[in-house]
């Protein structure tokens, strides 16, 4: 067989320093996004604040939460307003791998952050993974490797080791003595004597730098999780029912208005500039640019994302879960004519106020189900089975099976291990555990 050399060129997007720091901040909820801009505002020079007279930020009584607006200040509406939410580690990964992947990438890094032990490492061989998804054990591992650098740094590390050394580098940089001495003699760092002389052609004073550096790392990348961890949620968006339609509003409270200031720019354009200022300058511009952009399409993306959801979930949002209709990411994706995970960046970390009280944007999506009747979405199902679970009779309880077939009737045809994932999903004992003695 002839063997040829064949060049092939694909396209593949680069994103700018700018377009980085815009999807970095757009995943932010309301307050950090707030606080990031604050802080990015007093540290970049090419940053400066518009100062315009404020008028009232008019927020009407919610019937739910009428107890947060008996101050007449509206920067006390506003404080108490907010409550406590407590993310969690997959809440929290999740949100960064919405950002890093896109496509199958995506749902790969989804299976390798569900598979992690409660340390925070990756135990389950790549091959089950490159298996499920059809591609090579090499992808997987380019995955793994990547997720590895997000926050908490060194998650989904195979050992300690590993991640002790991904710290290392994301921390101190590239070092060769530091690879060596976590690789080879992590369990020796109190044995100065022995490590002195193990690598007697280092000065100590490294030594002693590296050991001092690597002590400073977590051999357990979940070790300063902690469940305690409290983030104060402000919503991001208003809701009013008007009847016929809503009317939306975005929240911006405390957010600058900013431009970009002129003194700087010249500067950048100067050839006796020295290189290492120069690029400092060039990024801070390109993060300034992509601020100032962030703000602009957070405020038009909430507004064109909310219009389509409450066009589609009106009744859920008056009439309860129960009426939750069907739709993902796509079905939004497609009428607002932007990316799917343009969607999910957005909405994720997201929360609206309405009438009815206080929701996560993703609350509003539901996977669909097909019936004899057409679509209805998990939820809905979900919400029939704990109905019937809490009509039963206790003596006789409905047997998963039971639950299916009465499901049927009613057009929905799924299978009982279905009902039972959904029960357990739901927190609700299986028959014999809810069964009581007469």
């Amino acid at each position: 067989m002839k063997q040829t050399l064949t060049i092939t060129v694909k396209q593949k997007p680069i994103l700018t320093l700018k377009y980085k720091y815009q999807l970095t901040l757009l995943v932010k909820p309301k307050l950090e996004f707030q606080n990031t801009i604050r802080q990015e505002l007093e540290e970049n020079p090419f940053l400066e604040e518009v100062y315009t007279i404020e008028t009232d930020y008019d927020i009407e009584p919610i019937k739910d939460l009428a107890k947060h607006y008996e101050e007449d200040e509206e920067e006390e509406k506003l404080r108490s307003n907010r409550f406590v939410y407590k993310p969690t580690l997959t809440e929290i990964l999740e949100s960064q791998v919405d950002l890093e992947f896109d496509g199958i990438d995506r749902d790969i890094a989804y299976e390798i952050i569900g598979n992690l032990d409660e340390k925070g490492f990756f135990k389950l061989p790549l091959e089950d993974i490159a298996s499920k998804f059809k591609v090579p054990v090499e992808k997987v591992e380019e995955i793994r490797k990547r997720i590895t650098k997000m926050e908490p740094v060194g998650i989904a590390s195979r050992n300690y080791e590993e991640a002790i050394l991904v710290q290392y580098k994301e921390r101190y940089g590239e070092d060769f003595l530091a690879e060596k001495i976590i690789n080879e003699d992590l369990l020796k760092l109190n044995d100065l004597d022995y490590l002195y002389e193990k690598y007697k052609d280092v000065d100590k004073e490294k030594i002693d730098t590296v050991i001092s550096n690597i002590k400073s790392l977590n051999p357990y990348p979940t070790v300063n999780f902690s469940d305690d961890v409290q983030q104060y949620i402000e919503p991001d968006i208003f809701v009013y029912d008007k009847g016929d339609d809503f009317e939306i509003k975005i929240n911006e409270k405390g957010i600058p208005e900013l431009k970009l200031t002129t003194a700087y720019r010249k500067l950048i354009s100067r050839k006796d500039l020295p290189e290492e200022t120069k690029k400092f300058l060039d990024e801070k511009y390109e993060k300034a640019k992509g601020i100032i952009e962030a703000i602009k399409q957070r405020r038009e993306n909430l507004y064109k994302i909310t219009k389509a959801i409450l066009n589609r979930q009106k009744d859920f949002l008056r009439k309860g879960k129960e009426h939750l209709k069907p739709l993902t990411l796509k079905d939004i994706a497609e009428e607002v004519d932007l990316h799917e995970s343009t969607i999910s960046r957005t909405v994720n970390s997201k929360y609206i106020q309405t009438e009815y009280g206080i929701f996560p944007l993703k609350a509003f999506f539901s996977a669909k189900l097909k019936t004899t009747s057409g679509e209805v979405s998990t939820e809905r199902v979900k919400y029939m089975i704990q109905e019937l679970i809490e009509n039963e009779d206790k003596r006789k309880p409905l047997s998963d099976q039971a639950i299916v077939n009465i499901l049927k009737e009613r057009g929905i045809k799924i299978a009982r291990r279905t009902v039972t994932k959904y029960r357990e999903e739901l927190g609700i004992p299986d028959s014999r555990t809810r069964r009581r003695k007469q």
